[in-house]
C-alpha cells in the first residue's frame, strides 16, 4: 500500500489543531492572500496553499474554515486530538446536491459525512479517524520567525484543476476524490459509510425506514484512489 506523506502543517503535539488548505481551480491573487494572512500572524499563504495551527483550546480560524472554502480553497484537511476533518468544495447543480445528501450520516464516534451549500458552493465534509500507518512524520508548521518569502509566489501559474500537483500527498488525494465527486462518482463517500455507518436492531428490522446510501456502481477507473482512501480510514 502507498503511504501518504503529509509534507507540512502539523506538529507532533496532538493537543493542537492544524489546518491545510489548497486552491485547485484557481490561484489566489495578492489581495486574496492578504485577506487570508490577516486571519493569523502564523499564516503565510502562497498562491495555492496555506497552513494554520493553534496550540491552545478556544483559538481557531476567525469566521471558521468553511468561509475559506467558500471564498478561496477547494480542499482542506484538519487534525485535532487525532480526529480529522476532510473537506471538499466545488460548484454543483441542485440535482447533484440532492444526490450528495443521500450520503450524509452521523456514525460511530461522531464520524460521518455532511453536505452543505454555502455562498453558491457545495462543501462535502468527512469527519473521520486516519490510520497513523499511512501518515508519515510531519514537518512543523511555519513559525512567526521562519524565513518565508511570499513575494516570489507566482500568481499566474499555468497549472489548473486536476493538472496541479501539490507537495502534500494527502491534499493530492483529496484533489483526486474531488474530481470523482464532480464527475458523479461517489464511491469514496460510500466507503466512509462502510467504515462508520451502522444499523441499529430497529433499523435492521425495518430496512425500508433506515437510511442507507445508494451503493455506487463498481468500475476499474479510479479504483486505486478509492482503495487508498478506504485503507486510510481507521
Amino acid at each position: 500500500m502507498k503511504i501518504i506523506s503529509v509534507k507540512k502543517g502539523f506538529t507532533s503535539d496532538h493537543s493542537s489543531t492544524s489546518y491545510e488548505f489548497l486552491a485547485v481551480d484557481k490561484v489566489l491573487n495578492k489581495k486574496e492572500r492578504q485577506a487570508v494572512a490577516s486571519l493569523s500572524s502564523r499564516a503565510n499563504p502562497t498562491a495555492r496553499e496555506v497552513s494554520f495551527i493553534y496550540h491552545a483550546d478556544g483559538y481557531d480560524i476567525p469566521g471558521g474554515w468553511e468561509t475559506l472554502m467558500e471564498k478561496y480553497y477547494d480542499v482542506m484537511y484538519s487534525e485535532s486530538y487525532d480526529w480529522w476533518t476532510l473537506a471538499i468544495a466545488f460548484n454543483s447543480s441542485k440535482g447533484q446536491v440532492a444526490e450528495l445528501k443521500k450520503y450524509e450520516f452521523d456514525g460511530e464516534d461522531d464520524c460521518g459525512i455532511n453536505v452543505q451549500e454555502q455562498g453558491g458552493r457545495t462543501i462535502v465534509t468527512i469527519n473521520c479517524r486516519l490510520d497513523s500507518y499511512y501518515i508519515d512524520e510531519p514537518y512543523d508548521a511555519f513559525d512567526d520567525d521562519d524565513d518565508f518569502d511570499n513575494e516570489n509566489c507566482e500568481e499566474d501559474e499555468e497549472e489548473t484543476g486536476s493538472s496541479f500537483v501539490a507537495e502534500n500527498e494527502l491534499l493530492n488525494l483529496l484533489v483526486k476524490i474531488r474530481e470523482q465527486l464532480i464527475q458523479g462518482d461517489y464511491r469514496s463517500l460510500y466507503s466512509v459509510w462502510e467504515k462508520y455507518g451502522y444499523l441499529t436492531d430497529e433499523d435492521e428490522e425495518d430496512e425500508e425506514e433506515s437510511i442507507i446510501p445508494p451503493k455506487p456502481p463498481e468500475k476499474s477507473q479510479g479504483k486505486s484512489i478509492i482503495e487508498q482512501f478506504s485503507n486510510m480510514l481507521e
